[in-house]
Parts: structure tokens; sequence; C-alpha cells
């Protein structure tokens, strides 16, 4: 295998482990972002339970005033009944009591069931708030190890930009020129080996002539089909491309 060759194997190599590195860290980013979300979704329908709480203890306060109201009315036909001086009135102003009696009773159980509503909206609120304060705590934590992981991805991608610049300054203005092509048009794969005369790139036959300059060494060689850079396939090559 000739050096221009190996060298682009090499910077392939290299930039498929950059394109995984800088995929981690927009992964890692994804986790934060993920868990902020999560929190303001919480805090958003906190917020709503908080004002539907708010009105329905307003409409309490409504009916409760409404209970005092009846009941002064009720107290003062008592007293007015006492006050009769006919057995007709007395039997009108009691049977108005009672009609109230009974309003009375179905207002009273109706405060009751909405009091017993309220009180469980309060209590999705305070689970709410302990939701929140939970999963603030696992942002936190989340947040030092992701930005410990980002200190480490970020100098592993240094590291390989500066074995990068390393072998892109071993090629020509043209093979490199080449080379970005094909990256940026054949999903990051510019170099391919050829197996059982077979592109392992398109996976299609090349041709006797492709396989005659590949043996030759001597130039590079490119894919009929796709166009992708074309190497022999070694069994006993190594498949580590990262330089030692």
């Amino acid at each position: 295998m000739n050096g221009r060759l190996e060298t682009l194997r090499r910077l392939q190599s290299i930039d498929t482990q950059l394109r995984r590195l800088e995929g981690d860290k927009l992964y890692r980013g994804y986790d934060v972002q993920k868990k902020l979300a999560l929190i303001q979704q919480k805090k958003t329908e906190l917020t709503k339970l908080n004002e539907e709480a708010k009105i329905f203890q307003k409409n309490v306060g409504m009916k409760e005033l409404d209970l005092k109201s009846m009941e002064t009315e009720i107290a003062k036909l008592r007293l007015q009944m006492n006050q009769v001086k006919t057995n007709k009135e007395y039997s009108a102003i009691q049977a108005e009591i009672g009609g109230k009696e009974a309003n009375k009773s179905v207002l009273e159980d109706e405060i009751l069931g909405m009091i017993t509503k309220y009180e469980e909206m309060n209590q999705r609120c305070k689970a709410f708030e302990k939701t929140i304060e939970h999963e603030s705590l696992q942002l936190k934590e989340l947040q030092k190890h992701v930005e410990a992981d980002l200190t480490t991805l970020d100098a592993q991608i240094q590291e390989l930009k500066k074995k990068r610049e390393k072998y892109t300054s071993l090629l020509d203005s043209d093979a490199l020129q080449q080379y970005n092509r094909l990256v940026s048009h054949k999903d990051a794969v510019a170099v391919v080996p050829v197996v059982n005369k077979v592109c392992q790139g398109c996976f299609m036959s090349v041709t006797a002539q492709t396989l005659n300059q590949l043996l030759s060494g001597k130039d590079t060689t490119f894919c009929h089909s796709c166009g992708r850079i074309l190497y022999l396939h070694n069994d006993n090559e190594t498949s580590e491309e990262e330089e030692k």
C-alpha cells in the first residue's frame, strides 16, 4: 500500500473518531436539555394547578358566604314564626324554613365536597413541588457529570485534531481536496476496502482494470461506481488505525 493511501486511511480513521466524539458531546448536552425540559414541564403544570386551586378556593369562599346568608334567612324566619298570630302564617313560615333547611343541607354537602377536592389539589401541588425539587437536585448532579465528560471529550477532540493536522500536512492539495469532497458527499466515508472483488462502499463489483491498479499500488484508485478511494483488504492487517 502506497504512503498516500495509508495516510488517507489514517485520516479517515481520525475523522470517524472525531465525528463520534462530537456526537457524544451532543448527546450529553441533550441529557441536560431533556432534564431541563422535564423540570419546566412540571413547573408549568404546578403553576396551572396552583391557579386552579386559587379559583377553587375562591368558589368555596363564595359558597360559604351563600351558606351564611341562608343561615341568616332561616334565623329571621324562625324569629318571625314566633311572632305570627295565626296557624296559617305559622305553617307557611314553617314550610319555607323547611325548604331553606333542605337547600342548606345540599349546600353544606356541596361545600364539604369542594373542600375535600381543594385539599386534594393542595396535596397534588405539594407532590409536584417535591418532584421538582428532586428533579432539580438530579439536574445539578447531571450537569456536574456532563461538564466533566465534556472536558474529557474536548481534550480527546483536541488531541485528534493535532493528529489530523499531522496527516493532512503529509498530503498534497489535490489528494486532500479529493478526500474532503468525498467525505462531504459519501456519508463521510471516503476510503473503503475491496473484499472479494467488491467495493465495500457501494457493494458493486470492481473491474479487472481496477484490481490491477490496486495491485500495482502506484496511484490512487477510485471505484468506478461510487467514486470512493479503494484499497485492497488484507486479512492480516490490524484494525487499529490510530498512530501509536
